[in-house]
């Protein structure tokens, strides 16, 4: 009967080593799972520190353009400096005419002196 009783002890023993070698396998792909997702999230990482360097470097160039754009004559500046020209091309034959005028009334006044 001791004999029996070993065989039996040694069945429940082995299906024990059994559920660990089971349990151990489990673990192992567990692991294997953890070591892969490792490796992508370094790379997710890597792509997001990527670009958050990016996003920083279009933030400055967006604030140098909106600096530049402050130096630029708007769309106004430009109309008025248009009308200003204009009218000075238009008044220009007038004004001539007033010069010519006042030119010939005083070279009048002294000769005439």
């Amino acid at each position: 009967m001791d004999t029996q009783k070993e065989v039996e002890d040694m069945e429940k023993f082995m299906t024990v080593l059994m559920d660990v070698k089971v349990a151990l396998a489990e673990q192992n792909g567990k692991l294997d799972n953890l070591l892969d997702m490792k490796e992508k999230i370094n790379e997710t990482y890597d792509i997001a520190k990527g670009a958050r360097n990016k996003a920083n470097e279009l933030e400055k160039d967006i604030q140098e353009l909106k600096t530049e754009m402050k130096d630029k004559a708007g769309i106004d500046d430009v109309e008025r400096e248009v009308k200003r020209r204009e009218n000075l091309i238009t008044h220009l034959p007038t004004w001539l005419a007033v010069g010519i005028s006042l030119a010939v009334f005083i070279l009048t006044y002294v000769i005439n002196s």
